[in-house]
Order: structure tokens, then sequence, then C-alpha cells
């Protein structure tokens, strides 16, 4: 069956995408919301079978798309479809853009970052501020997907605070949390971006055992493990490409250490000097 071009039913490719946007999904589920967007009207008349030949995947992962997506099977989210599909196109011209998912995912971060002023602005920023500059040392627990966000936080903290240890490793998260608290710590801060690892649970219920404050940088304040959590800040994920986009985690991470190093800003002032002595080292000019 000849797959039309999307640009042609932008309804239904719309209400595809924001009912994908509203459900958490697998890479492998948004990956098929992706192909299915490029086989309308089309993909509102196949099965599962076929769907799954067409994408490239099994057809239980099919199946289990619809469940995914709120539905109580696929025959259900077809029907859906279906009536979407037959609502007709839009009137006047359709922009052969309108439904690339790089657009989706840029408009999707651009909401994100804009949500971001109410939590910059929130007492729980300042709660976290407050409990991470007064931590020495400060440690930044980041399993899996959060790893790369531990680092990057990590490597701007180690030019402004005296010591900074990064935990990126499930496997002796545990013994690295009790040498934190042994040394003197007195709270943790911990990136924990879907999927939660099983280890990052455990390290902040271990850190509070201790008598560690625990801030957790999430995308919801609906976590499984939120009684947990001294300090919450909510920064939402971009869900609009196969794996998630992190660019407003990133910007929520830097105003918070800009706001750390405020509280000592001689400290600060003095350690960026001495770090920017060295640049000459290593920064490579022509």
């Amino acid at each position: 069956m000849a797959q039309r071009g999307r640009s042609d039913h932008g309804p239904a490719a719309d209400w595809l995408v924001e009912l994908a946007q509203r459900h958490r999904l697998s890479p492998t589920q948004r990956q098929i919301v992706q192909r299915m967007l490029g086989m309308f009207p089309d993909v509102a008349f196949l099965s599962t079978v076929e769907i799954a030949e067409l994408t490239g995947v099994s057809q239980p992962t099919v199946a289990r798309l619809a469940a995914a997506l709120g539905f109580a099977g696929f025959p259900e989210f077809r029907a859906a479809l279906r009536d979407v599909v037959l609502a007709g196109p839009p009137a006047g011209p359709a922009d052969p853009d309108r439904h690339g998912s790089g657009a989706i995912a840029i408009d999707q971060e651009r909401a994100n970052l804009a949500s971001l002023r109410r939590v910059i602005d929130s007492d729980r920023m300042g709660e976290a501020v407050r409990l991470l500059a007064a931590t020495a040392p400060l440690g930044v627990v980041g399993l899996r997907a959060s790893a790369a966000l531990a680092q990057y936080f990590s490597y701007f903290a180690r030019r402004v605070l005296p010591a900074v240890h990064t935990l990126t490793d499930a496997a002796g998260i545990d013994d690295a949390v009790l040498q934190l608290r042994q040394e003197g710590a007195t709270a943790l801060l911990v990136f924990a971006m879907p999927r939660y690892p099983a280890a990052t649970v455990a390290a902040i219920r271990q850190a509070r055992g201790l008598g560690l404050a625990t801030i957790v940088v999430a995308d919801t304040a609906l976590l499984p493990f939120a009684d947990d959590v001294d300090v919450l800040l909510v920064v939402p994920v971009g869900t609009g490409l196969v794996f998630d986009s992190h660019a407003a985690v990133v910007v929520l991470a830097i105003n918070l250490l800009d706001a750390i190093a405020g509280t000592n800003p001689e400290r600060s002032q003095r350690r960026l000097e001495a770090h920017e002595a060295l640049v000459g080292r290593w920064a490579y000019e022509e």
C-alpha cells in the first residue's frame, strides 16, 4: 500500500504527535510513531502485522505501543486514528515541514525552557542552593542517561568549589555515598532522568539514612520515590525525538551552579582566576 505525504493530513499527524508527547514512550515506541507520521492516511487502516512490517519491528511491539498511548488495545487505537484521518485535511496549503521531528522537538524545548523561570525563582531553588553551597565535599550523582548531566555539572563546579565528587558508577555508589558522609558532606545532588535506575533510588535512600539532604533534579513531580527527596527541582525533558533531550536540564544545572558560586563570590573569583592561569597550557590557539 503506497504511503502518502504526511503534509496532506496535518490534523491527524498533529493528533498522533500530541498523543505521543502526553505519554512516556520507550525509544522504540517513539521511533514507530515517527515512522507512522510518514504513512498517513494509510496507517489508519493497517493491521499490527502490516505496521510492524513497514516500521521494522515485531507485531507485539506495535500492540504495546497502543497500550502505551492509553488505549485498551490496538483496535481501539486504530479506530481513534481513523476518526481523526476521516475528519479531513486542513483548509489551505499545508506546510511541508510542519511535522518534521526536529521542528517538533525544538518547539517542545522552547516550552520546556520557558517553564524554567518558575523553577529558578522558586523557594525550592533557594533551598537547593543553600544546602549545596554549605556541603563540602559535594557529591553529584548521575547514572546511565543522567551520567553526562552529572559530569557536565561537576566539570564546571570544580572551577568554583573546593571538593566535587562525580558518582556515575552504579557498582560502587554505595561506598561512594558512605565515603562522602564520612568526609563531612551534608547534602547530595542527584540527576534522575527517565528511566530511573534502581541504583539511583537506592543511593537517595542511603544518603537520607546517613543524614545527607537529597536534592534531586528530575523530569516530573510524580516520582515514585518522591518521599525520599528533600528538595525536588522539576525540569521537563524533550520527548519529541527517539531519545530524550535534556536541554532544559542543562540550563537549570548551570543556573544552579551560578547561584551556588554567588554564595561565596570571593572564593569563586579566586578559584576562577587560578583556573584561568592554566588555560594557556591546554587551550589550542592557532
